[in-house]
């Protein structure tokens, strides 16, 4: 279902309801996903029509840029690295494409979305929460529903780390899809209270094509950074 498409598309599995058809002068663009239905009516300029994975932070509404994972605790001895496996959940993202463009048209998702709040009331961030396993190898997903991270964990202090969650910022996210979707992090244990996440825009061997990033294609994009300052600890 990812990658471009011409303008008379059409998906239907018993999840996902996607067509596109001809009104005349105008198209019909229908989606249909775990009870919710979207329908629109488009100009015929366009000139064709992508579906990919996007970043999983704009269901119900882009209220957060942050994604957090939290995980069963791994210790770590002082200045050790470790590359685990986590899921993350996936929304799919529909873009219309004009003179080379992409602008985004839908976003909708097969997981149920969840919110928490990282750190205090009054200074923390809220973030779309999603609860993942710890895995030693790539594991088994339905990639219409989680995606897989390879997440390095490095511990760079004197005293070991224990590291239960990891709270990234969408805006810097680098999405592949192949055989699955795919992401690839680093996350950086300063202190007690204090680490950083990043992201890797590297292709996995499986994964060789690159999504479109919503944020950079949407004009409600929020500001870009190059990671994610933990600031209230990783467990």
């Amino acid at each position: 279902m990812f990658g471009r498409f011409p303008l008379d598309y059409s998906h239907d599995d018993q999840e996902i309801k996607i067509r596109l058809s001809d009104t005349g002068s105008l198209l019909k663009y229908e989606r249909e996903c775990r009870g919710s239905r979207e329908e629109r009516y488009l100009g015929r300029s366009f000139s064709a029509i992508h579906i990919y994975p996007v970043e999983p932070v704009n269901l119900p509404e882009p209220l957060t840029q942050y994604l957090e994972i939290a995980f069963p605790p791994v210790v770590l001895p002082p200045g050790a690295e470790q590359t685990v496996y986590v899921k993350f959940p996936v929304e799919i993202g529909v873009f219309l494409e004009s003179n080379g463009k992409q602008s985004p048209l839908d976003v909708f998702s097969l997981v149920p979305v969840k919110f928490s709040l990282y750190g205090l009331p009054s200074s923390g961030l809220i973030t779309r929460w999603f609860k993942s396993d710890i895995y030693p190898e790539i594991p088994s997903v339905d990639m219409y529903r989680e995606g897989v991270m390879a997440l390095t964990l490095k511990n760079c202090r004197t005293e070991n780390a224990k590291v239960s969650r990891a709270v990234f910022d969408s805006s810097s996210m680098c999405l592949y899809y192949g055989t699955r979707v795919a992401m690839t992090a680093t996350l950086e244990v300063f202190s007690e209270y204090l680490a950083r996440t990043t992201f890797t825009d590297a292709a996995p061997p499986d994964c060789p094509n690159r999504a479109i990033d919503l944020y950079r294609a949407s004009s409600f994009a929020l500001s870009t950074t190059k990671g994610c300052f933990m600031e209230a600890g990783t467990s």
